[in-house]
């Protein structure tokens, strides 16, 4: 075996190379980070995996020297699935089902998994490294982002069309299978270095869909709710002033209601001069200031910091507004009202889509290509 940082570098380069990657930091933190995670063989195992799903059988030739049989490796995957290392899911290939194994990113990914499994030092080293070293990957200009932001219902005026992909009603109305709601990792992350949440006392803040659902559930990690549960949730975490964060995919596996002070999306954006520059919305604010009282509610109620008041007047800055409605539902005045943007963004199809699109923008149509020629021959990518 070679020396333990040894490894654990190769696996963050290793992983640095997925649609949304692991860069290296500075202090070493994304080292501490893997090695709160993985043990070393687990890590020597992690980097013989693919970023797409390959059966074990597949991935046995080199670990061969490592395990005796397939099914012993398919145990040790079993193993890192369970601790949220690795991905893995079932696939019907010729009349049989087959489980097929790969990497996950760390974000979207990888850290989600560590629900209720972090303690307070590696809750630290991810916590700062999200907020030190991740941006430079998680928020590139040229980048998809992985989750956008749609407007509370109750910012919408009735007169108003919303296109079905920001309107949470229709997504959720639309999913198939069961709903699961779930603590927030970030808030979990937070409470764990003592830095707990400004905006709310909540922590089941997210909610998963679909097959994610059903593994979350299976796994202890969410519990089942109806629709209509999750419309009066909907309620309540418009009144606590959280953010609603689809995935950017019109078949979203996951609604994050999220703070500016914990969300490892929505935090590290607001630290940047033009958070407008790195996120996706269809919608602005803007303020009447004939209506306008300065009652500073919308000040408040801001997750990102982009309302201000001037001479007793809200004034929205558009460089920082994403669009989130929650200062317009609380406006008595009827000041503040959204906007929706003349050239709106529309998500992927599908998460298969977004992490294409991803990976293209990050290496390159051709380099894509090849790294789909290289999956289909069975070369590790």
């Amino acid at each position: 075996m070679e020396t333990d940082d040894l490894v654990y570098r190769k696996l963050q380069k290793h992983l640095d190379r997925m649609p949304v990657g692991f860069p290296e930091s500075k202090t070493g933190k994304d080292i501490k980070i893997l090695k709160g995670l993985f043990t070393p063989e687990e890590a020597e195992v992690a980097l013989e995996l693919s970023m797409l799903p390959e059966p074990a059988s597949k991935i046995y030739p080199r670990l061969k020297e490592r395990f005796s049989s397939v099914e012993e490796l398919e145990t040790r995957l079993g193993s890192m699935i369970k601790k949220g290392l690795i991905m893995g899911k079932k696939k019907r290939v010729k009349g049989k089902s087959i489980k097929y194994y790969n990497n996950a990113q760390f974000a979207i990914g990888i850290y989600e998994m560590q629900l209720n499994r972090m303690n307070p030092e590696l809750a630290g080293n991810i916590v700062n490294y999200m907020r030190e070293d991740y941006p430079a990957e998680f928020l590139k200009k040229k980048n998809l982002p992985q989750v956008y932001t749609i407007p509370i219902e109750k910012s919408i005026k009735a007169e108003n069309s919303v296109s079905t992909y920001d309107d949470i009603r229709e997504i959720i109305g639309k999913a198939d299978g069961p709903i699961a709601l779930l603590n927030c990792v970030c808030k979990q992350s937070h409470d764990l270095i003592g830095d707990s949440c400004k905006t709310t006392k909540l922590r089941e803040t997210c909610i998963v869909l679909r097959g994610l659902a059903k593994q979350s559930i299976a796994a202890g990690l969410g519990r089942e709710i109806s629709r209509d549960e999750f419309f009066n949730l909907m309620e309540t975490f418009e009144k606590e002033g959280l953010v609603v964060q689809p995935q950017n995919s019109m078949k979203p596996l996951l609604v994050c209601f999220c703070c500016g002070c914990c969300c490892g999306v929505l935090n590290v954006v607001k630290q940047f001069p033009k958070p407008t520059e790195l996120f996706k919305s269809n919608y602005y604010a803007s303020v009447d200031s004939e209506l306008c009282v300065g009652c500073s509610t919308c000040t408040t109620r801001c997750q990102m910091g982009a309302i201000s008041l001037v001479d007793e007047k809200a004034v929205v800055d558009l460089d920082r507004c994403i669009g989130c409605g929650l200062c317009t539902s609380t406006c008595k005045t009827g000041a503040v009202v959204l906007n929706r943007r003349s050239e709106a963004v529309t998500p992927l199809k599908n998460n298969d889509a977004l992490y294409q699109k991803i990976l293209i923008n990050k290496i390159g149509v051709l380099s894509t290509i090849k790294t789909l020629i290289k999956y289909k021959m069975g070369i590790k990518v």
